[in-house]
């Protein structure tokens, strides 16, 4: 198991000696379709910063997160908590959902008392949240559980992503659990949301991955209309993903029609961009299952290739006006072989794909900009540290 992050003394320092200790990292989304509903694929890596938590047995039945000097105290949770936080309500929504769906939390007379640090910058597209949670979900399964494997993490990813979509009622992806929870030391994951089978591909050493953000501006949250229309037609058709459908661009064009005539004032997409939606989704997911294919085999002009044509297929390039915008400027002020692509997140990060030759160029471009810089390297998944 690799050495435990820095982040885990700030927990060790304000827990008592009885208290479970885990760590998770955070991930980002490198290539692909990260809609779960589709049953496409996803490139995604875990990132080198992390999310720590203690774990305690109080006496009274109530539920205390600890995080950045706050401390909530809640009822201890039997349902999606209301009113709070977006840290102490997730804490909450994860105990509910390992509690209802894999009975790890016990249902006893105490409560816990939870601590959280963190290195992962908030609200940029690095999986904070699902970090939290899953350093949360390894915890409590040293207290109560009684294995830690691949089928265990899988289900706890499973239950707590499942929970948080019901909670917030919009898009929330899964593959940010899969990576923080089941992440190989310096692997690339491939993840098919078809059957959630993953696969892992070791970083080959003459390719860099640069993580680059501003220090001032924090980015949105994604649209989610789009990730929306992808799970109501699973919900329509009765399916857990719509590669599981046959025929299924027809299907759902027609599922569209149907709607605009039954309700022709509801808020539905046209057709035409149903399917645009359809056909972007599969064309990112099958450039995604290339690319990989082409990193396997340590072809990294290929794989850049590769992705610099996503990029611009689906214009996920920021802006030229816009912070990030002039960061990838600096970036790609030269003609080497790199590919820069925004995360998810709209305004929080880039992911720049390079030749490792290249990165002390890249670094230095990244520097004069004023970018923060997190280079993709020395990631692994979460542990239990006690």
């Amino acid at each position: 198991m690799p050495a435990a992050p820095a982040v885990v003394n700030d927990v060790f320092d304000a827990v008592g000696s009885g208290a479970s200790v885990a760590y998770a990292p955070g991930s980002i989304d490198l290539l692909g379709e990260d809609c779960s509903s589709t049953g496409g694929m996803l490139l995604a890596s875990a990132l080198p910063v992390h999310a720590a938590v203690g774990v305690e047995d109080i006496e009274e039945q109530k539920l205390v997160v600890v995080y950045k000097r706050d401390t909530t105290t809640m009822d201890f949770p039997d349902s999606y908590p209301e009113g709070f936080g977006p840290i102490p309500t997730a804490v909450a929504t994860a105990i509910v959902a390992l509690q209802h769906n894999l009975h790890l939390v016990p249902r006893t007379s105490g409560g816990l008392k939870v601590t959280i640090a963190s290195t992962i910058p908030a609200s940029r597209g690095f999986g904070e949240i699902p970090a939290i949670q899953s350093a949360v979900a390894l915890a409590l399964n040293a207290r109560f559980g009684d294995r830690d494997d691949v089928p265990t993490r899988a289900r706890m990813a499973t239950a707590i992503h499942e929970a948080m979509t019901q909670a917030k009622g919009d898009s929330w992806p899964l593959f940010p659990y899969t990576v923080s929870l089941r992440s190989r030391p310096d692997s690339i994951l491939c993840i098919n949301h078809a059957d959630e089978a993953v696969t892992q591909t070791t970083r080959p050493q003459s390719l860099d991955l640069t993580v680059a953000y501003s220090p001032d501006v924090t980015g949105g949250s994604p649209t989610v209309e789009r990730y929306s229309f992808f799970r109501d037609a699973c919900e329509a058709f009765g399916v857990p993903t719509l590669a599981s459908l046959p025929e299924a661009q027809t299907r759902v064009a027609d599922w569209v029609r149907a709607r605009h005539e039954v309700h022709p004032d509801e808020e539905a997409p046209t057709i035409g961009r149903a399917v645009q939606w359809l056909d972007d989704a599969d064309a990112s997911s099958d450039r995604a299952r290339a690319v990989i294919g082409h990193i396997r085999h340590s072809d990294i002009e290929a794989a850049i290739a590769g992705v610099a044509r996503d990029v611009h297929q689906r214009h996920s390039v920021p802006s030229n006006g816009s912070v990030l915008g002039h960061i990838a400027t600096a970036v790609a002020e030269d003609d080497r072989e790199r590919a820069v692509r925004c995360s998810p997140c709209p305004g929080a990060s880039l992911v720049i794909w390079s030749r490792t030759e290249d990165s002390d160029t890249v670094d230095a471009s990244l520097s004069d900009v004023g970018a923060q810089v997190l280079h993709v390297a020395d990631t692994s998944a979460g542990a239990v540290v006690v």
